[in-house]
């Protein structure tokens, strides 16, 4: 048997650390929006053994075999697979594009339970939620119903290793960042919730990645003023980086099969509309 399934990506509409535990790992307390990604996990049962390729080169343990891995070692009876996965986003994103790729074999596995263990991000994806309050270090994932948005990301043709970046946060952080606590996040991100159902102008959504990410390159300021020129209502950065958003009810994207385009500023490398 051989199926091919979509796979999908997230974007950040908020973001907060809200503590960094004994292991090293951050707890946070965060709004998804689950988004098409562009890329697909063809599944083949028809082989004696385990196989996982892609168009792009992955390094290190691929999280889809991570996932099946995890899942036999959990006692599931999964058969030897063929898997090829066709990327379109690039590492260092912060779309959780991986994370996307692994969550769509373990629902087709019927192996939904294990996400926690393959990775932060992966249990969104298994939720089957458009949006979701996340939280711990990713691992567990409450509904929220938000409206229907459209919106942009953008690539600019720099990238942000996720590893590095909260390294980088939590010496930024000691210096310039008062902390939200797992309370405060909350009350932050359901004001915020309610606000976008009201379908209100917010401007910047809060990321703690965002004020590090600015002051280390400041072609970010200039990407959120072109999306408030833009007409949207909502924008930032997505995980920690280097991804923005923006997202409106009144911005231009509704149209954008209609012909209507925008002129990006020359460092965006590639475009992804939802």
């Amino acid at each position: 048997m051989r199926v091919i399934l979509p796979s999908f990506a997230k974007i950040n509409l908020t973001l907060r650390i809200v503590n960094k535990r004994s292991d090293g790992l951050h707890d946070i307390v965060s709004l998804f929006l689950r988004i098409p990604s562009g890329e697909s996990v063809c599944i083949d049962t028809n082989t004696r053994t385990d196989s996982v390729a892609s168009n792009i080169n992955i390094p290190g343990e691929n999280i889809i075999s991570k996932a099946i891995r995890v899942a036999r070692e959990s006692g599931y009876k999964i058969p030897p697979l063929k898997i090829y996965v066709h990327k379109n986003i690039a590492f260092g994103s912060g779309l959780g594009a991986g994370s996307g790729n692994a969550g769509v074999v373990l629902q087709w596995l019927g192996a939904e339970k294990v996400a926690p263990k393959v990775g932060a991000d992966v249990a969104f994806f298994c939720s089957g939620f458009r949006a979701g309050i996340v939280s711990g270090i990713g691992d567990r994932v409450d509904a929220l119903e938000i409206p229907e948005t459209h919106g942009i990301v953008v690539f600019p043709e720099w990238k942000s290793e996720t590893g590095n970046a909260y390294a980088r946060l939590d010496d930024f952080s000691k210096k310039y960042r008062h902390g939200y606590d797992n309370f405060q996040a909350r009350r932050e991100l359901q004001a915020i919730s309610a606000h976008m159902n009201q379908k209100g102008y917010f401007g910047l959504l809060p990321n703690d990645f965002a004020g590090m990410l600015s002051t280390q390159n400041s072609k970010y300021n200039e990407l959120f003023k072109f999306f408030a020129e833009s007409g949207f209502s909502a924008w930032g950065i997505t995980g920690s980086g280097s991804a923005a958003f923006a997202i409106g009810q009144n911005a231009k994207i509704p149209n954008i099969h209609k012909g209507i385009s925008f002129k990006f500023p020359d460092f965006i490398r590639d475009v992804l509309y939802f």
